[in-house]
C-alpha cells in the first residue's frame, strides 16, 4: 500500500495547463471560506487534494489504490501523443485518432473526484427515499440499498472506477467534440461538469427520466473537450467556438462552483472575474492587485 497521504483528487498534470508562471507551479483561484470567497495565486500543490481520499478498508486492512491509479490511468494518459498535443498547445491537431486518449481524460476525471462520491452518496439517499423526482427502476433501488447497507462500499466502487484502465474507458460509438475558445476558459477542482444538452435519440441516459446532458472539460485555458455517450457511430469534431458561447460557458463553471460544496476552487483568471461573479450569488468586498474578495449575498 502506498503510504502517502496527500491525493490529490484533480491531477496536477491538468492542473499545470492553467499554470500562470513560467515554473507551472501556481495558478489563480477562487476558494471558498464559509460566506467569503477569494481570488488570489496559489500553489498547484495546495489544492485539490484529500488526504487518504482513495484509500479504503478490506478485510480489515487500509487499501489505498492511488498507485494503481498513476499506473494503469495517469502514466498512459501523459505519455500518449494526446496529451503531447494539449501540452504542447496544439489542441488545433486533435483528431479522431486521438477520441479514446479524450474519452478516458472526461470519464476518469469525472470518477475520482470528491463531487462524485457525493454524488453517488446522495443517490443511495434518494433511491432509498419517497422522493419523486427521480424515478428509480426497481433494479436500480435494490442496487443502491446494497451501498446504503454495506457501509464504506460507495467508496470501494469509486475507487474501482478510478483505477479503471484507459482501454476500458474508451468506446467506439460515443460523440467526442473538441471546442477552441477565443477567450480563457474556466475550471475547478471538479474538472468535469454535466451540461445540457438537446436530446438526441441514441444518446444513453442511464437514469429514469434524465436530462439530456454532455460531460464538458477543459484540458487548457482555450480548449474544451465534451463527450457525449451513446449509439454515434464514433462521431468526433474539432472547432472554433465564438467568445458569446465561452462567456456563457464560464458562467456556468462559475455557476457550479457557487452550487456544489465539494467544488472548493474555480480555477480563473481576472479576466470577467468580477462582473461574473456579481451575476452570480456573490458580492464585491474588496479588491487589491494580489487579491480580491466576495462575499455570498443569498
Amino acid at each position: 500500500m502506498s503510504r502517502a497521504r496527500k491525493h490529490h483528487t484533480v491531477p496536477q498534470f491538468l492542473l499545470r495547463n492553467f499554470a500562470v508562471d513560467l515554473e507551472k507551479k501556481k495558478v489563480t483561484s477562487v476558494a471558498k471560506f464559509g460566506k467569503m470567497a477569494v481570488w488570489k495565486e496559489r500553489s498547484i500543490g495546495s489544492i485539490g487534494y484529500e488526504p487518504d481520499f482513495y484509500v479504503h478498508s478490506r478485510n480489515g486492512q487500509a487499501v489505498s489504490v492511488e498507485e494503481d491509479i498513476n499506473r494503469l490511468v495517469e502514466t498512459p494518459i501523459t505519455r500518449s501523443q494526446t496529451w503531447a498535443k494539449i501540452k504542447n498547445g496544439h489542441t488545433e491537431t486533435l483528431d479522431a485518432s486521438d477520441r479514446g486518449v479524450l474519452q478516458a481524460l472526461i470519464k476518469h476525471f469525472e470518477f475520482r473526484t470528491p463531487h462524485y462520491r457525493a454524488t453517488g452518496e446522495e443517490l443511495v439517499i434518494l433511491a432509498l427515499s419517497d422522493q419523486k423526482e427521480i424515478p428509480f427502476a426497481d433494479e436500480e433501488r435494490r442496487f443502491f440499498e446494497l451501498l446504503g447497507k454495506s457501509p464504506g462500499s460507495a467508496k470501494v466502487l469509486q475507487n474501482r472506477r478510478s483505477t479503471t484502465s484507459i482501454e476500458q474507458l474508451q468506446t467506439s460509438s460515443s460523440m467526442v467534440l473538441v471546442k477552441r475558445s477565443p477567450i480563457a476558459l474556466r475550471t475547478s477542482t471538479t474538472p468535469v461538469i454535466p451540461i445540457k444538452a438537446p436530446h438526441h435519440p441514441a444518446m444513453n441516459l442511464p437514469l429514469p427520466g434524465m436530462v439530456p446532458f454532455q460531460r464538458v472539460l477543459a484540458v487548457d485555458p482555450t480548449t474544451l473537450i465534451i463527450l457525449v455517450e451513446g449509439e454515434f457511430n464514433g462521431a468526433f469534431s474539432n472547432e472554433a467556438i465564438d467568445e458569446e458561447t465561452a462567456i456563457g460557458l464560464n458562467k456556468t463553471f462559475l455557476a457550479y462552483f457557487a452550487k456544489f460544496p465539494h467544488m472548493d476552487h474555480l480555477i480563473t483568471g481576472r479576466e470577467r472575474l468580477i462582473e461574473d461573479m456579481c451575476w452570480g450569488p456573490f458580492e464585491l468586498v474588496e479588491e487589491q492587485e494580489s487579491q480580491v474578495i466576495f462575499r455570498r449575498t443569498d
